[in-house]
């Protein structure tokens, strides 16, 4: 397994962690901020603009992306599988789907610890799922 690149830091007089927890191929990545207990909520995401190296940002710069971090929605949630990594799982497809856009809706499942390939789920709706349906699709091969 390989992990992705993080580093701990205080925001709000916290600990917390940021994660680059994924990199398109143009190079815009997502910063993740998670308590560094991994316990409550209040996580954060971040555009990471391409070269962004999280190891080489002075504390001042982290509290520029904390700053600057949205807060989840309800329809993205952070959960763990059994072997300790975290994960992003976010809605994707019209929010009006119900019903008139079959086939649209589903899931993009993202790593945010560990380098694994983005897992797509269609047809699925995550205000129905349990962590633990969530951690099954993350297991899933392709």
């Amino acid at each position: 397994m390989s992990v992705r690149d993080q580093r701990e830091f205080a925001a709000d007089g916290e600990p917390w962690i940021l994660f680059e927890a994924h990199r398109s191929s143009s190079g815009l990545g997502l910063g993740y901020f998670m308590p560094a207990n991994a316990a409550g909520g209040g996580d954060r995401r971040v555009a990471l603009e391409p070269g962004t190296e999280i190891a080489a940002l002075s504390d001042d710069d982290l509290g520029v992306l904390w700053e600057g971090g949205a807060r989840l929605t309800v329809t993205e949630r952070r959960f763990s599988t059994s072997d300790g990594e975290f994960w992003l799982a976010q809605a994707v497809g019209p929010a009006w789907g119900e019903g008139a856009a079959a086939g649209l809706l589903g899931l993009r499942i993202t790593c945010i610890s560990a380098v694994r390939p983005v897992r797509e789920v269609p047809d699925v709706r995550l205000e129905e799922q349990d962590d633990r349906a969530l951690a099954a699709f993350a297991a899933a091969e392709g």
